[in-house]
């Protein structure tokens, strides 16, 4: 058992496909639909299938080992330090998960009520507002967002991210100062650090929503031989097709964030946020040509970049597939199965993945997301504490 309140619990019969639902509600007992109980006096023959139900870590589907419960076989794995943290990530998403709406409203009065808005930061999060100027505003929601969002970050990120993104703007305005304002100046003119901002903003509700199916996938932080084994099963109420758009929107998000990344790359080489290195006729003519860029494309012009992007932050055969509709999910082996090549009407040279897997990818996409995002925080920061001061 999970420790959270409610823990909707599914999977598909492997027998017959038909989906059965589980939900334990800690206070209320629990209720299922698409199976029946039968009286059992134990212990398991393995005559029937065999189902581990756990909600926080992946699960195998075989036979009944006595004394092999998800919860033994976890710290098995990953011993019981590193179990401890996992635990306490737990424990914080049994308390925010409830908080959704609440940070859902703070999102909406960032912009529109800056009283209600600094009144929900404090009484829901403890966030107290300093002041309504825009860096105090500012500084509320990113505490806000640390605050809920700490459990889905791995130790120290968030620190390390702003240090490099501070180090790339000191070394562009060491470079040239005029032009690195004229940056600053562009980003403000067009809207579109807002806007890169509020496209950042949409995606942690769903994150926040999705932390049922992101409960396995945050235990393979610390499970560095899952990929050896098929542990790739979810037991959680949520499947493929709730999440597969998530995928995508982080990935266009994404894109657009190296637009940031690469007017500083520019800067910190060549002086000027329009100015790419030359690689020919396909050479980007200005950031506004770079913006048009599909995402591949966009990381072939990063020359000798500052910023690194994880690996496994984007894999853009699934995402295309996914934003074709050339994808199947197999409710039964939760395997996905996508078609990235361009065959016509033929469906023929597959990829698979699985479920968790999936999630997991979810999850490190979005860590990126989070990490360029400070890179957005950091420039909003320059511009009010420092570029709209008077000299």
């Amino acid at each position: 058992m999970s420790n959270r309140d409610v823990q909707p619990i599914s999977f598909a019969c492997p027998t017959c496909g038909e989906g059965i639902l589980i939900e334990l509600n800690l206070d209320k007992g629990f209720k299922y639909t698409g199976a029946k109980s039968i009286h059992f006096d134990g212990p398991f023959t393995n005559e029937n299938p065999f189902v581990d139900l756990h909600l926080d870590f992946p699960v195998i589907f075989g036979e009944y080992k006595m004394g092999h419960t998800p919860f033994m076989k976890a710290i098995g794995r990953i011993g019981h330090e590193n179990f401890k943290t996992h635990n306490a990530r737990l424990n914080a998403l049994n308390f925010l998960y409830p908080k959704l709406e609440d940070f859902k409203r703070i999102l909406r009065l960032y912009s529109k009520n800056k009283k209600l808005f600094g009144q929900l930061c404090e009484s829901k999060f403890g966030e107290k507002l300093r002041s309504e100027k825009p860096e105090d505003l500012n500084l509320a929601l990113y505490c806000v967002i640390a605050k809920v969002f700490f459990p889905f970050s791995m130790q120290e990120e968030n620190a390390d991210s702003v240090k490099l993104h501070m180090q790339a703007m000191h070394d562009a305005l060491n470079k040239d100062k005029v032009g690195f304002d004229a940056f600053i100046n562009e980003l403000f003119d067009t809207d579109f650090l807002h806007n890169i901002q509020q496209d950042c903003l949409e995606l942690y509700p769903q994150i926040l929503a999705g932390e049922l199916a992101f409960r396995p996938a945050l235990f393979l932080d610390f499970d560095a031989n899952y990929e050896k084994e098929l542990v790739a099963f979810r037991v959680s109420a949520h499947d493929f097709q709730r999440y597969k758009d998530l995928y995508k929107d982080i990935s266009e998000v994404m894109s657009r964030e190296l637009i940031l990344v690469a007017g500083l790359n520019n800067l910190i080489h060549r002086g000027d946020f329009n100015k790419f290195k030359n690689t020919g006729k396909n050479t980007p003519k200005s950031l506004h040509a770079y913006a048009d860029l599909p995402y591949g494309f966009k990381t072939s012009h990063l020359d000798d970049c500052w910023y690194s992007i994880g690996d496994g932050a984007v894999n853009n055969q699934l995402r295309n597939s996914i934003a074709h509709g050339k994808v199947e999910y197999d409710e039964i082996t939760q395997q996905i199965t996508y078609f990235p090549k361009k065959e016509g009407i033929k469906q023929e040279k597959s990829e698979s993945i699985y479920f968790l897997d999936f999630m997991r990818s979810i999850l490190i996409s979005y860590r990126e997301m989070h990490r360029m995002h400070q890179l957005i925080k950091c420039l909003f920061n320059y511009y009010y504490l420092i570029h709209q001061k008077p000299a």
